[in-house]
């Protein structure tokens, strides 16, 4: 995957986190009545924890699939992203756990009374500590989870700027030692061969019949 790209997952995952974070505002600062008041107020945030998990799996799945994965320092950001599914998964679970703790007012079966008020307002005692606790567990995780895009994305830019100044640093390595060893001893350029018809540098003398060696004397 080029560099771009993966920059561009990392302002993916940022924007994300921002998400994270709105939808932890969210919970945090729910009002609700007990109730079909609680139902109304709850459920949208479930369903927008859930659009969250969605995206934070698919986002974990194109990282892993990508260049980076290949880059020294990536696994500590993929195992940071797959926890951001883990809470982003059990946020979804604390306001799925929030609408179960809610008191409906629905009719009991043939042959049971109706509450009166007394037992609504039990009822709803009852239910309002459990439903909190369920709230602020789930912000919590929200939370969580924005901090860990957050952490994701610082990562992929550190460890792509890493590996981008790695490689002239390899390159510039390389040639040094390329020069070095055409200085060694013993590493000179072979001499080129000579051609068959090139006359020789000294002439051998061809020895003289016996009649001429006579004659001489």
């Amino acid at each position: 995957m080029p560099p771009h790209n993966l920059t561009e997952q990392a302002q993916q995952l940022r924007a994300l986190a921002g998400e994270f974070q709105a939808l932890h505002a969210r919970v945090r600062d729910v009002s609700y009545i007990p109730g079909t008041d609680a139902l109304r107020q709850i459920s949208p945030l479930l369903i927008k924890a859930q659009d969250l998990t969605a995206t934070i799996v698919v986002r974990l799945g194109a990282l892993d699939g990508s260049a980076y994965a290949n880059v020294a320092g990536s696994r500590a950001s993929l195992e940071c992203l797959a926890s951001v599914v883990v809470a982003s998964s059990l946020a979804g679970n604390d306001l799925a756990s929030a609408l179960y703790a809610n008191p409906y007012e629905g009719a009991p079966f043939p042959g049971y009374p109706a509450d009166d008020e007394a037992v609504r307002t039990a009822r709803h005692a009852e239910a309002i500590p459990r439903m909190t606790g369920h709230l602020a567990d789930a912000a919590h995780q929200l939370d969580l989870c924005a901090t860990g895009c957050h952490y994701v994305a610082t990562g992929i830019t550190r460890d792509l700027a890493a590996a981008q100044e790695a490689e002239p640093a390899q390159r510039t390595t390389g040639s040094a030692l390329t020069d070095a060893q055409s200085d060694e001893p013993g590493q000179q350029a072979p001499a080129e061969p000579r051609s068959a018809a090139a006359p020789t540098a000294t002439a051998v003398a061809a020895p003289k019949s016996p009649a001429v060696q006579r004659a001489r004397r």
